[in-house]
């Protein structure tokens, strides 16, 4: 299993771009699978409906066009090299798997408008697994990132800090594909979040940490360890 310090949380959370839906499905309705086994269920515990993480708000407007991804396969070599040079470690495909789906297979499974990626974290207890919407590859990158922040550690009980959790690992996964002008996205990086009263707030917090000296993935950390809380430092 992936280690990211040691924390094992026991939560069983569908995150659906920052919002929490508990449904059953089949994971064998969507072919593009990376890691683990598919198989299906119900959350154990899932979280109110949040706004949507939207990839879009986090990319230039300018920006060069990429292609259509209804593949993992045609990104699979960025997500590792990203994942790699974040962490220092190979992907740990035996803990995470994602899938890349048509729109028809996905909202068979998630029928929120707006939503273009959810998760099941199953952090310390199974394979967690990531499902997006095929679509541009810098938008579909940004996606996988920002759930790889909700599955790569414990769901916090908080929404604003599991939020904060997420958007910290999204940055670091954005800063290091822009930084190192991974699959030639220099460009079309330039993150600016939702102003929704979630996912700005989240942000804006992470970007106070980041005050402090810490690099993106060290918030990430320290976040996903609950050493910090926007509630404790709102007090």
């Amino acid at each position: 299993m992936y280690n990211c310090g040691g924390y094992s949380g026991t939560a069983n959370y569908i995150s659906a771009g920052g919002g929490g839906y508990s449904s059953g499905y089949s994971a064998s309705s969507c072919s593009n699978s990376y890691g683990g086994s598919s198989y299906g269920g119900k959350a154990e515990y899932s979280m109110p409906e949040t706004p949507n993480f939207s990839a879009e708000t986090f990319l230039a407007e300018d920006r060069p066009t990429t292609p259509m991804i209804s593949e993992l396969g045609d990104i699979k070599e960025i997500i590792e090299q990203t994942f790699e040079k974040i962490t220092g470690q190979e992907f740990p495909e035996e803990d995470i798997k994602i899938t890349i789906c048509n729109e028809e297979q996905f909202h068979q499974m998630q029928t929120a408008n707006g939503v273009v990626g959810f998760s099941y974290n199953r952090y310390g207890k199974g394979t967690s697994e990531i499902y997006a919407v095929q679509d541009q590859m810098d938008k579909l990158l940004l996606t996988i990132g920002h759930e790889l922040g909700h599955v790569l550690g414990p769901t916090l009980l908080n929404r604003q800090d599991e939020e904060a959790k997420a958007h910290a690992f999204s940055l670091a996964w954005m800063e290091t594909i822009r930084d190192n002008n991974i699959g030639g996205l220099e460009p079309n990086i330039t993150p600016n979040p939702a102003r929704n009263g979630l996912h700005d707030v989240a942000f804006d917090f992470v970007k106070y940490l980041l005050k402090t000296g810490a690099s993106s993935f060290d918030v990430f950390k320290t976040l996903s360890h609950g050493l910090t809380s926007i509630i404790a430092e709102a007090h």
